[in-house]
């Protein structure tokens, strides 16, 4: 079974592959494959950009609706603004009223037939409800066939040995139904069906910078399962950033400033084994290190690669007071971790136990 899921790993990673090297040709076939369809499309660089999109759509001056699904979420709709008004999400599910606006973030477009997919949203039963539905979808979710969509789903879902089927799986391939009740001047009621105004934005979000790199590009296979930041030992303190976000959000020179790269990983390897498209991401880090070492420190000479080389190895031989001296030497000013470190009792870099945690929780 193993060695079939390393087979599946694989064949995931160069689908992956064929599509991020030649991404530019493939967008523009589903830009063009997804107007046919009857769908707006719009390319969006950032989140300004994104504001402002959606904002021109509003059909009226004032009091537009709008809810979020979405982890991305313009700063402009978290303030208050007499155009729109933000609700939650269960404010539209407890409500029977229609919403002007729903936002949602789709997590692949297909690119041999341009269809988009949504899976597990939680304004899954509320379509029926909204005027106008604006798709986000970063330019890196794409796969080419949707033989390849079958492959990648088992493994969004594949987690500690087994399957679990997603909740809610949509498939769009042209604007949604909504179904309404029409005015009568008899008793009997009747019914009529509008397709719902449907955009979709292709969100850039600095993965064409990341694009540019030949080392990091792979960081773009990401398919957001979240596994990584399953058995992150230090996302579990600080809740700040997933191992893919500490190396996607370090590609940009103001972020590297900062150095949150040094305070927020261990360089455990538990990210390496659970990755389900085998991204490196260890060795992507350890990259990134040397790159802000050599801009920023003084320290320019110190081999990153070498100064980490025994830290896998260290990782397996679970002894709780090596790598307690080893964080606390390293990371001493993260006063959580060392915390987090002196209570535990079972190895603290040990996957199946943080995998374990996290399905409890």
């Amino acid at each position: 079974m193993i060695q079939d899921i390393q087979y599946i790993k694989t064949k995931a990673n160069l689908i992956r592959h064929l599509f991020i090297e030649d991404m530019e040709k493939y967008l523009l076939t589903f830009d063009q494959k997804v107007k046919q369809h009857g769908i707006s499309v719009e390319w969006v660089e950032n989140e300004d950009d994104l504001s402002t999109v959606i904002q021109d759509c509003f059909e009226k001056q004032s009091y537009n609706r709008i809810c979020f699904d979405s982890s991305i979420i313009p700063s402009d709709f978290k303030e208050k603004n007499q155009r729109f008004k933000t609700i939650s999400i269960e404010e539209v599910l407890s409500s029977s009223d229609n919403i002007e606006n729903l936002v949602v973030e789709a997590n692949f477009g297909i690119v041999e037939d341009g269809s988009i997919i949504l899976l597990n949203n939680s304004t899954k039963s509320c379509f029926n409800k909204v005027e106008n539905l604006h798709i986000i979808l970063k330019i890196n979710n794409l796969v080419i066939k949707k033989s390849d969509l079958e492959l990648l789903l088992y493994l969004y879902q594949y987690e500690n040995n087994s399957y679990q089927f997603p909740t809610d799986v949509k498939i769009i391939t042209a604007p949604l139904p909504k179904v309404s009740s029409k005015p009568t001047y008899l008793d009997n009621q009747s019914y009529e069906v509008n397709p719902i105004k449907t955009y979709l934005y292709l969100y850039d979000g600095g993965i064409s910078k990341i694009l540019e790199n030949p080392i990091l590009r792979v960081s773009l296979f990401c398919i957001n399962c979240g596994r990584c930041q399953q058995v992150c030992p230090v996302y579990k303190q600080t809740q700040l950033f997933s191992p893919i976000d500490l190396v996607t959000n370090n590609c940009f020179e103001e972020n590297q400033r900062t150095m949150q790269l040094f305070k927020n990983t261990t360089l455990c390897g538990n990210c390496n084994d659970v990755c389900p498209v085998l991204i490196p991401l260890t060795d992507l880090m350890l990259t990134e290190m040397q790159i802000i070492k050599n801009k920023h420190s003084r320290e320019k000479n110190i081999d990153l690669f070498k100064f980490y080389s025994k830290r896998s190895k260290m990782n397996k031989i679970n002894n709780r007071f090596f790598k307690y001296f080893f964080v606390k030497k390293h990371f001493k000013n993260n006063k959580r971790l060392l915390n987090y470190i002196q209570q535990q009792k079972l190895p603290f870099f040990n996957i199946e136990n943080l995998q374990s945690k996290t399905k409890n929780e």
